[in-house]
C-alpha cells in the first residue's frame, strides 16, 4: 500500500494549519494535491494527502517555506 503521509520540518515560526493546507494543495507550489489532514508539533508537521499520487509529487521536492512567513 502507498503511503499518503509526509514529514515536513524545518517550519518557521508561527505556521499555521491553513498556510501548510493551501501551500501543499497548490500542484504549482508543491507539486501536491487534496490534503486530508495535518498535524502540527512545533518546527515539525505531518501532512496527510487523500491520493498516494501527491504523496510521491511532492517527496522528491524540497519546499520552500519562505512564503509561509509573515
Amino acid at each position: 500500500m502507498d503511503s499518503t503521509r509526509i514529514m515536513v520540518s524545518g517550519l518557521p515560526d508561527g505556521t499555521t494549519e491553513t498556510q501548510l493546507v493551501i501551500y501543499f494543495q497548490s500542484e504549482r507550489d508543491s507539486g501536491g494535491g487534496d490534503v486530508q489532514s495535518i498535524e502540527i508539533d512545533g518546527e515539525l508537521a505531518f501532512v496527510t494527502f487523500e491520493d498516494a499520487k501527491a504523496t510521491a509529487r511532492v517527496g522528491p521536492t524540497q519546499p520552500s517555506f519562505s512564503k509561509l512567513s509573515n
